[in-house]
């Protein structure tokens, strides 16, 4: 059985592209806080500090198959792009504890820190990630069932908004047709339902993120500006 599209990468991460080696712009601060996010006004606020966004960065990067991301230097750019996610993934996740509504089970949490495992070319190359980063496995466990249950709150609140019927795609061949397109439609039928899809996806997710977003009370503290910002 395949597994669902993993749309909370559509959040797009840095994960456009590989990881960046830094180019040092002046040196970043020992460990400010760079962010303080309240999923809702009165809420207990959750405090980002710049050494646990760099963390979750480099979980996620590994996580999707940058491992040179383990290890190297991440520079501004990527970090900045890192806190966008991470602040979505928070407000993804309170909003799934509020609904009571796909909760991760242990063995579901054990599996994810297994594939983690598994990117590592070695078990003391992992051991060495974890070191480096001064993390516990229960706390990189912590990390993987949050983000999973952010994935599986996404996947089912726009799952159906992204199906894409027949009569979908047969009008996008038309009117790519009217635009110069010459192809059948059933060789075409595959990759504009995939398209359609990614589309549907994307607008859909941007709708409940910035629907979270308006909800919430987001600052930024930003000790990550700076000359590259």
């Amino acid at each position: 059985m395949k597994r669902p599209i993993r749309v909370t990468a559509a959040l797009a991460l840095l994960l456009a592209g590989p990881a960046r080696a830094a180019e040092p712009s002046g040196p970043l601060p020992l460990d400010e806080v760079v962010a303080e996010v309240r999923a809702s006004p009165g809420a207990t606020p959750t405090l980002v500090t710049l050494s646990r966004l760099s963390e979750e960065a480099r979980i996620a990067l590994v996580s999707r198959g940058a491992i040179g991301a383990a290890a190297a230097p991440l520079d501004r750019p990527a970090l900045r792009a890192a806190l966008d996610w991470l602040v979505d993934q928070i407000l993804l996740v309170d909003e799934a504890a509020r609904l009571e509504v796909f909760q991760v089970e242990p063995a579901d949490v054990a599996a994810e820190v297994r594939r983690f495992q598994e990117r590592f070319p070695s078990a003391a190359e992992y051991r060495a990630f974890l070191a480096r980063n001064g993390m516990a496995e229960e706390e990189l466990a912590a990390v993987l069932g949050r983000t999973l249950r952010a994935e599986r709150y996404v996947q089912g609140r726009i799952s159906r908004a992204a199906r894409v019927s027949d009569a979908d795609v047969e009008s996008a061949w038309r009117a790519g047709r009217e635009e110069g397109g010459r192809r059948p439609l059933e060789a075409q039928r595959s990759a504009i339902r995939a398209r359609l899809a990614e589309e549907r996806t994307r607008a859909e997710l941007k709708s409940l993120l910035a629907e979270l977003r308006a909800r919430a009370e987001v600052r930024l503290l930003d000790p990550l500006g700076g000359p590259d910002a």
